[in-house]
């Protein structure tokens, strides 16, 4: 949640991935995917410490 908070830009590049996942439950499944266009954080510290 403190990420999202962090987000100050984003991009009008949105790819989404070509492979194909499922998710489900109870033997039911459902084909999902994933992607996101670039974002820009403010203040986040990705590895190590700041």
């Amino acid at each position: 949640p403190e990420a999202m908070n962090r987000v100050s830009m984003i991009g009008n590049d949105l790819k989404l991935d070509s492979g194909v996942g499922t998710c489900g439950k109870e033997g039911q499944s459902v084909p999902v995917g994933v992607g996101m266009p670039t974002v820009r954080m403010d203040g986040l510290t990705v590895g190590g410490t700041a």
